[in-house]
C-alpha cells in the first residue's frame, strides 16, 4: 500500500505542474524509478521512490499524466496499486482505496521519448545548501512579479564579505520591480563573482513548489550555464535530482 499523497508527490516531482506529460515508471528491486525531461529539453531530471508497492518488475509507459491525476481526484487514503500484463507489456495500472478503483490504461514504451543524458564529471563551481524555508522563499519571490520569466543567479559576496548566492528576480531595466534573496555558498577558485547568469524562473519554481516536503536542496552550478538541484525526502523516501539549463542572454 501507499498513501495517496506519497503517490502524488511522487508524480508532482516529474510532472512539474503540467511541464512532463510522459514518462516511463521503471520498477526493479521494489524501487521506482523515473527519467524525465521537459518538451524543449532544457530540463533533465531523475527521481527514485524507495518500497515502491508494485511487487512486479518492468516498464510502465505513462503518456498522460494529467488524465492520471485526475482519475487519483476520485481516490483517498492508503492505496493499493496493481498492473496488468499483456504478455511482456504492462497494458493497465489498477489502483483503490477502500471503496473505489481506478484502472489507467498504460502506452506502448516506444511512444515515450527517450530521455537525454547529462555529462555528471563536472567541476562544480558554486555550492550552496538551501533548507526548506529557501523553496519558499523562492516560490513566493517567483510569484511576487506578474509576468516575470527570468531569475538571475550570481556569485557575489554580501556586505560583510561573505561568500553567497544571489537570486535575482525582476526584468533588468533599472526601474523595474525586483525581488532579490541569497544564500551562503561555497565558490572554487575559477568562479567569475558578480556573473549574472539566467534561467527560467517558471521552472525553478515548479521543481522548489514539487519538493515542498523535502528537508534541504544541494544546488550546484558552473558560470557557463549548466545547473543541479539535489532534493532528499527521508520522510517520503523519494530523491529527485534535476539538470537546468540557462537562458539565453536576456
Amino acid at each position: 500500500m501507499i498513501a495517496k499523497n506519497k503517490l502524488q508527490s511522487i508524480i508532482s516531482k516529474y510532472y512539474l505542474g503540467g511541464k512532463v506529460e510522459s514518462v516511463k515508471w521503471n520498477i526493479e528491486g521494489g524501487n521506482l524509478t523515473i527519467d524525465f525531461m521537459a518538451p524543449t529539453k532544457d530540463m533533465i531530471g531523475k527521481l527514485t521512490a524507495k518500497n515502491f508497492p508494485i511487487t512486479q518488475e518492468g516498464t510502465l509507459a505513462i503518456f498522460n499524466t494529467t488524465q492520471l491525476n485526475r482519475l487519483l481526484n476520485v481516490l483517498a487514503g492508503d492505496l493499493v496499486l496493481d498492473a496488468e500484463k499483456v504478455k511482456a507489456v504492462f497494458t493497465k495500472l489498477n489502483i483503490q482505496d477502500a471503496k473505489s478503483t481506478i484502472n489507467y490504461s498504460l502506452a506502448d514504451p516506444m511512444m515515450i521519448q527517450k530521455v537525454g543524458e547529462v555529462d555528471e564529471d563536472v567541476n562544480w563551481q558554486v555550492n550552496s545548501t538551501l533548507e526548506n524555508e529557501d523553496f519558499n522563499t523562492f516560490v513566493r519571490a517567483a510569484s511576487a512579479i506578474q509576468g516575470n520569466e527570468i531569475v538571475t543567479l550570481n556569485p557575489t559576496e554580501d556586505i560583510v564579505g561573505t561568500p553567497v548566492l544571489q537570486f535575482t528576480f525582476g526584468e533588468r531595466m533599472e526601474f523595474s520591480n525586483k525581488v532579490e534573496f541569497h544564500v551562503n555558498a561555497e565558490f572554487e577558485e575559477n568562479v567569475r563573482q558578480d556573473n549574472k547568469i539566467p534561467f527560467s524562473s517558471e521552472m525553478l519554481r515548479e521543481i522548489f513548489n514539487a519538493n515542498k516536503t523535502s528537508d534541504e536542496c544541494h544546488l550546484s552550478f558552473v558560470d557557463d550555464g549548466l545547473l543541479r538541484l539535489i532534493f532528499r525526502s527521508e520522510d517520503e523516501n523519494i530523491d529527485s535530482t534535476y539538470f537546468v539549463v540557462r537562458k539565453a542572454d536576456y
